[in-house]
């Protein structure tokens, strides 16, 4: 009974040594000035997207009109979606106009757009699988 109990601790115990995590390359293009930041946001589910507060994991790495990559690591297996816009000013908001459409080039995965607002994140979501690389790429409009 001690060495079925002692089995199971050690294989409770070494479990999180086993699970893989993955890594989702995203390149950005379509970048018009190497002025301001490129906003990515990773996504993990359906209520969060696309508000970058509620964003899973995001960056801002500087704008470059030859493209932009940045590899999100040691993402779990599950669903989620990319939301990216430049931040021509820096001031880490996508800006609208009066009527509020964006005014700075933005884009989804899938390279999706939605009507009348962003797309629905089933439209832009893709599944990553443990250990294996995810890669994206995404034109800004």
């Amino acid at each position: 009974m001690r060495r079925i109990i002692l089995s199971m601790m050690v294989l409770v115990l070494a479990s999180p040594v086993f699970s893989q995590t993955s890594n989702i390359v995203v390149k950005v293009t379509g970048i018009e000035s190497n002025e301001g930041l490129i906003q990515i946001g990773l996504y993990n589910s359906e209520s969060s997207f696309p508000v970058y507060e509620k964003v899973y994991k995001g960056v801002f790495p500087k704008a470059n009109k030859s493209g932009v990559s940045y590899t999100f690591k040691n993402v779990p297996a599950g669903t989620y979606a990319v939301a990216v816009y430049h931040d021509e000013n820096s001031d880490k908001e996508l800006n609208k106009n009066l009527f509020g459409a964006p005014k700075e080039n933005y884009g989804f995965s899938n390279n999706k757009f939605g009507t009348f607002g962003p797309p629905d994140f089933k439209d832009v979501s893709f599944k990553v699988e443990d250990g294996k690389k995810a890669s994206l790429s995404i034109k800004l409009e």
